[in-house]
């Protein structure tokens, strides 16, 4: 039976953390932890079997960290491959076939453009090379966790998907107020994310498990099943030093809460350590999964808001190339100043969606994502694009960050790339001239 099979029909016990038990056994201070894959091989191991004798079905490899890009900051880009690999491989000689592993995958610590100088491209790379070292190592899953940017976790979700075949966890950090460090709420992100092929959503770090039942809850209303991963509580100072106090028992007693909630993965993070894992694998033992109708199916949303249904309401900004001779000549000049104008004309308005519309006779393929990424910096409504262009609707729907309504007359080529990117299909040119 697969992973996807297993989750169908029962509840599964996830991990702890890597970090609490690395700690333990003495990793210096200013470490790579990932580096100890290959110069402590035998600590990594001991780790991962403490942890499946505990009673996980699923343990993650130690690879959390291991982009290119952080491991250059260490000094060993250069072991880039071999740490990824060997981290999964380490942990599939323990697990032998007893339960799966995933590789874990975290984000790249560093803003994606306009916040910050990191591209989309060059962060599809990164992940895309840590993505084929651990698929080589042999890892049952790609498990990216602690994203804090639904945006950067749409391109690591990308870069898994079209560089392997394996099932793809997605696991969001949330604030106390419930949202991502970006402000999206969960029920959004868990839309964007299985649109765009996510097998599992989920959540981890950030608080304590009672803070997350808020989480759950709203998950819960999205019918997905999901992973619960949290924090033993948060830290406190006692003589000196970062102490989580939160127990064993304490933490566990949650579980049953996530199980009614639609979790069919839990574990620990920040903090948690193999004694957590034993008490959640008690609760878990017997307990029946529950299900609920899926709620997302025709819902589309930017990174902060959501739209329903189609087009028929009055409440509709449009940045229409079309119709606007001067815009479509400063842009064919490459002049994207032009739809920031048009972008912060809109920006005071109270519409629903936004349908953009740069598909006109001697347009460029790259004009319409080009559009699309210039109005999203601005803009918080879901965007409808209008296109007949295979090419061009495929690299505006790649950049949106969030889930897009596609409004075309739809052939065998619209419907592949609609399908690809989990756009939702709103109508064709044909029934719909709102």
């Amino acid at each position: 039976m697969s992973f996807l099979e297993d989750i169908k029909e029962k509840v599964l016990v996830f991990d702890g953390s890597m970090g609490t038990m690395l700690q333990k056994n003495g990793i210096p201070v200013g470490t790579c932890p990932e580096e100890w894959n290959i110069t402590h091989p035998e600590i990594v191991k001991e780790i991962y079997k403490a942890y499946c004798e505990a009673g996980c079905d699923v343990i993650q490899s130690n690879t959390f960290q291991s982009n290119s890009m952080k491991l250059r900051e260490y000094g060993i880009r250069d072991k880039h491959y071999e740490i990824n690999y060997q981290g999964v491989k380490l942990a599939k000689e323990v697990m032998a076939g007893k339960g799966y592993v995933a590789a874990s995958i975290g984000p790249l610590g560093k803003l994606l453009e306009p916040f910050g100088e990191l591209t989309f491209d060059a962060a599809y790379d990164t992940f895309k090379e840590q993505v084929i070292a651990v698929r080589d190592g042999g890892a049952d899953i790609i498990s990216f966790e602690t994203f804090t940017d639904v945006s950067e976790m749409r391109i690591a979700l990308l870069a898994a998907k079209e560089n392997c075949k394996l099932p793809v966890f997605c696991s969001i950090s949330y604030e106390q107020n419930g949202r991502t460090l970006m402000g999206t709420e969960p029920s959004i992100c868990a839309n964007i994310l299985h649109s765009l092929g996510a097998d599992l959503i989920g959540t981890n770090c950030s608080f304590g498990a009672s803070h997350m039942l808020k989480i759950a809850e709203s998950y819960a209303k999205t019918g997905l099943y999901f992973s619960m991963k949290p924090n033993a509580g948060l830290p406190e100072t006692i003589n000196g030093e970062q102490v989580y106090v939160e127990t064993p028992k304490g933490f566990a007693q949650y579980t049953r809460d996530f199980i009614k909630n639609g979790a069919r993965l839990i574990g620990g993070c920040c903090g948690t350590n193999p004694e957590f894992i034993a008490e959640i694998s008690k609760a878990v033992k017997g307990s029946e999964p529950s299900n609920f109708p899926l709620n997302i199916d025709f819902i589309t949303s930017s990174s902060r808001a959501v739209a329903f249904g189609g087009l028929g309401s009055e409440d509709i900004g449009r940045i229409d190339i079309n119709m606007d001779e001067d815009l479509k000549k400063e842009l064919n000049s490459g002049n994207l100043d032009a739809i920031t104008d048009v972008a912060l004309e809109l920006l005071d308005e109270e519409y629903g969606i936004i349908i953009i519309d740069a598909d006109f006779d001697g347009g460029n393929d790259k004009l319409l994502s080009q559009v699309v990424n210039e109005a999203q910096t601005y803009l918080k409504q879901p965007f409808v694009m209008k296109s007949n262009n295979p090419k061009a609707l495929d690299a505006a729907l790649r950049v949106y960050k969030g889930r897009a309504g596609v409004l075309t007359k739809t052939s065998g080529e619209i419907a592949d790339v609609i399908k690809k990117y989990g756009a939702v299909n709103v109508g064709s040119y044909l029934t719909n001239e709102n």
